[in-house]
């Protein structure tokens, strides 16, 4: 029973547990820029880009999503659309581009290869 009032004795003089406070975050960092030459296309939609290459050699909607491919000149480009949330036009999500033996190409390269073979 002696040992009760002593320990409440020294829980009462130790010194009292501080929590720190939590630190405040910065907001996450805005994503990178798009590369050169791609915004172009990224965030558009069919009809935008259309306009600015002209005709898909395919044009293929599977799902919600769409994928129009390029494949004038020495590469072949396809662009990926997705809408950017329900009831809204597809816009171009992602790029991809190859050479015509398969091998990957820059996206923003391909598209300047695509934009001038339309002319």
């Amino acid at each position: 029973m002696r040992i009760l009032p002593l320990l409440l004795l020294a829980a009462a003089c130790s010194p009292a547990v501080v929590t720190p406070p939590a630190p405040i975050l910065a907001p996450p960092a805005p994503p990178p820029p798009a590369p050169a030459g791609l915004t172009r296309v990224l965030g558009h939609t069919a009809a935008e880009v259309q306009a600015l290459i002209g005709t898909p050699t395919l044009d293929r909607v599977e799902g919600k999503g769409r994928q129009l491919q390029f494949a004038r000149g020495p590469c072949v480009l396809d662009l990926f659309l997705y809408p950017p949330a329900p009831g809204q036009e597809p816009r171009v999500k992602y790029p991809y581009a190859r050479r015509k033996n398969g091998s990957p190409l820059d996206p923003a390269s391909c598209l300047q290869s695509q934009i001038i073979g339309a002319r």
